[in-house]
C-alpha cells in the first residue's frame, strides 16, 4: 500500500470522524514510514482546517521546530479516540495514556496519533470514545467492541520506532541545551563586562582620563568573573587571576573614543598644563562649563561640554566553556569575520568570543591628553564644521501655574500645594570675568553673566549674595578691597540687565577659603604662581527664591 506522507489537503484520502455532533469528513494524510513521521509538521506553514495528519504506529508527539499550535487525538488500533489534547503549542511534547485508571483498570495505550488544526476538537465536539473511520487504516473491531464494524483487517504495529526517533531528535535537543548553557555564560560575561566598563569610565572621569586608572578599575570590575570572594584574601586571589588572564596578548582592548585628539586641540588650557605639570600634554578644563559658552571647535566639531564627556569602548575575549558549542561559535565567528579589526581577528583565532561594551560619562576632573589619543575630526566641511549659531531666543514669558515639579517663574496663582522654587548657585572664574588684578568686566565675563541671567528664566528672587575671592598674592587689605569691587561689578551688571531681586548682599572675602593653598604651589613665582592660584580667583552668585 502506498504511504501518504504529505499534509496538503488536495487529493488527500477522505476519512470520517464520527462524534456526538455528527459525521465529519476530513482530508487526512497518513505518515507510516519513519521519515514521514519524524518530519510530521515541522517547518511547515500550517495545517488547514478539515484536514489532518495520521501518524501510524505512534503513541507520542513533539512540536519542536513548529510555528503553530495543533490539536492531537490519540487513537487505538480500531480508530477509537482514547485521549484529546487541544491546542498543543510549539516546542511541547505529549504522550497517550499509560498505566492504570482510578478504577484499577489498565489504560489502553494508543496505537496511532491524529494531528488536526488547532480548535478542531472544540469545533467538532470530539470526545474520548469517538471514532475515526477509514476502511484501509484500522483493524476490524471484535463484535464486543463499541467500534465493531465490517472493516478490512490490517495490523499496523511498528515496534522500536520511538527509539529510532529519539536517536535522531536526542542529539538536536542536546545541542539546543548546550547552546542555552553557553548563551547563559556569555550573558553573565556581558553583564559583568558592562559593570566593569562603568567602573573604568568612573575612574577615568575622576582621574583626569588617565588610561592607567581606567585599566586598573576595569580589571577590578572583572573580579566576579574570576571567582570573586567574600574576604579580602579571596578577592585578592581573584584579582590575581584577572591580572594573569589579562597578561595574555589580545585578551582585551580599551579604547578612549572621547575626548579626541581634535578635542584637545580645540580646548587645551595652557594655564592648567602648567599647574598640573603634565609634561606638555594638553588639558581640557572641567570648570564652570555652564558659563563657558557653546562655541563649536573648528577641528573637533564639539562644544566644550561635548569635550568633557569620556567615552570608552572595551572589547573583551570570552573563552566559551561548553563542549561542541564552543567549536560551533569559533567556526561561525571565523566565517563572518571580515579581518578589518586585527585585535578582534586575533581573539577569534585564539578561540575567544569578542564581547564589546560602550560607556559614556560626564568628566568630573580635568582631562589630560593620553599618549595616543584617537583622532576623529568633526563632521561637515571636510572636518572643519561651521558654527551653527546661537540657539533660538523666545520672548514668550515662562509658563505660570500648575508647575508641581518646579521650573515656574512664579508660584501657581491657585495656591497649588507642592510648588517648590529652586535656588541657583553659580561659581564664576574671576579670570573669565576680569583681567588679572582688575575689577572691570571683560567681554567673556559679560557673556558668562548673560548665561547666568538666561538660566534664571525671568524668576523673581528674594535674596542674592555675591561673594568675591582673590588669591593670596598681595596684602590682605588690598585683596579684601579688590574682591569686594569685583562682587559689586557683578551685582551692578545683573541688576542693570533686569534681574529681579528684593535684597542683595555683597561680600569681599579676599583670600579666604582657598581652593589651592600656598603649599600646593611650592617654588613658583610670577606667571607660574598666578596660573597655579587661578582656581582661587572667583566670584560666587547665590540666588534664593522668595519663600
Amino acid at each position: 500500500m502506498t504511504n501518504h506522507d504529505s499534509v496538503s489537503p488536495e487529493a488527500a484520502p477522505a476519512a470520517t470522524l464520527l462524534t456526538a455532533s455528527g459525521s465529519h469528513a476530513l482530508a487526512v494524510r497518513r505518515a507510516a514510514s519513519f521519515f514521514s513521521r519524524f518530519r510530521g509538521l515541522m517547518l511547515r506553514p500550517g495545517l488547514p482546517a478539515d484536514s489532518g495528519l495520521l501518524l501510524a504506529g505512534c503513541a507520542s508527539v513533539h512540536t519542536a521546530f513548529m510555528r503553530f499550535a495543533i490539536d492531537v487525538l490519540y487513537l487505538d488500533r480500531y480508530g477509537v479516540v482514547l485521549k484529546c489534547v487541544p491546542r498543543l503549542r510549539p516546542w511541547r511534547a505529549s504522550a497517550s495514556n499509560a498505566g492504570r485508571a482510578p478504577d484499577g483498570r489498565r489504560r489502553v495505550l494508543a496505537a496511532h496519533t491524529l494531528e488536526l488544526a488547532a480548535g478542531s476538537i472544540e469545533r467538532l465536539g470530539v470526545r474520548p470514545g469517538d471514532r475515526l473511520a477509514h476502511p484501509s487504516w484500522f483493524e476490524s473491531a471484535p463484535a464486543t467492541h463499541p467500534a465493531a464494524a465490517p472493516l478490512r483487517p490490517r495490523p499496523l504495529r511498528q515496534r522500536g520506532a520511538a527509539v529510532v526517533e529519539l536517536a535522531v531528535v536526542g542529539p538536536i535537543l542536546t545541542l539546543l541545551g548546550l547552546g542555552s548553557i553557553q548563551y547563559s555564560q556569555l550573558f553573565f560575561a556581558k553583564n559583568t563586562l558592562d559593570h566593569a566598563g562603568f567602573l573604568a569610565a568612573r575612574a577615568g572621569s575622576t582621574g583626569n582620563a588617565k588610561l592607567a586608572a581606567i585599566d586598573q578599575a576595569f580589571k577590578e570590575g572583572l573580579v566576579p568573573m574570576f571567582g570573586g570572594g567574600d574576604t579580602s584574601e579571596k578577592l585578592a586571589a581573584s584579582l590575581g587571576e584577572v591580572q594573569k588572564a589579562m597578561a595574555v596578548p589580545n585578551r582585551y582592548r580599551i579604547e578612549m573614543l572621547n575626548p579626541t585628539k581634535e578635542s584637545f586641540a580645540d580646548f587645551n588650557d595652557p594655564a592648567l598644563q602648567a599647574a598640573l605639570k603634565t609634561g606638555g600634554k594638553r588639558v581640557i578644563a572641567n570648570r564652570s562649563l555652564a558659563f563657558k559658552g557653546n562655541a563649536v571647535g573648528p577641528s573637533s566639531g564639539q562644544t566644550r561640554q561635548d569635550a568633557n564627556l569620556i567615552k570608552l569602548r572595551i572589547t573583551y575575549g570570552v573563552k566559551p566553556a561548553v563542549p561542541i558549542v564552543a567549536s560551533i561559535y569559533t567556526v561561525y565567528l571565523k566565517w563572518q569575520d571580515t579581518g578589518g579589526d586585527a585585535v578582534r581577528t586575533a581573539m577569534i583565532a585564539d578561540g575567544l568570543v569578542p564581547v564589546v561594551t560602550h560607556v559614556t560619562m560626564q568628566m568630573q576632573s580635568d582631562a589630560i591628553e593620553p599618549d595616543n589619543p584617537v583622532s576623529s575630526p568633526g563632521n561637515g566641511n571636510g572636518g572643519n564644521p561651521s558654527d551653527p549659531g546661537d540657539p533660538p531666543v523666545t520672548t514668550d514669558p515662562p509658563p505660570d501655574g500648575d508647575c508641581m515639579l518646579g521650573g515656574c517663574s512664579t508660584p501657581p496663582s491657585d495656591g497649588t500645594p507642592g510648588w517648590c522654587p529652586v535656588p541657583i548657585m553659580a561659581n564664576l572664574s574671576a579670570d573669565t570675568l576680569f583681567g588679572f588684578d582688575q575689577a572691570r568686566l571683560t567681554p567673556d565675563g559679560i557673556a558668562a553673566l548673560d548665561q547666568l541671567l538666561q538660566s534664571t528664566n525671568g524668576t523673581a528672587f528674594g535674596t542674592m549674595t555675591v561673594t568675591g575671592y582673590t588669591d593670596p598674592i598681595g596684602t590682605e587689605a588690598y585683596n579684601l578691597d579688590l574682591s569686594r569691587r569685583r562682587a559689586e561689578a557683578v551685582r551692578d551688571y545683573l541688576i542693570s540687565k533686569g534681574l529681579k531681586v528684593d535684597h542683595v548682599d555683597i561680600v569681599g572675602a579676599g583670600a579666604a577659603d582657598l581652593v589651592v593653598p600656598p603649599e600646593a604651589c611650592p617654588g613658583k613665582t610670577g606667571a607660574d604662581l598666578q596660573a597655579c592660584y587661578a582656581p582661587n580667583r572667583r566670584v560666587t552668585v547665590e540666588l534664593k527664591p522668595k519663600t
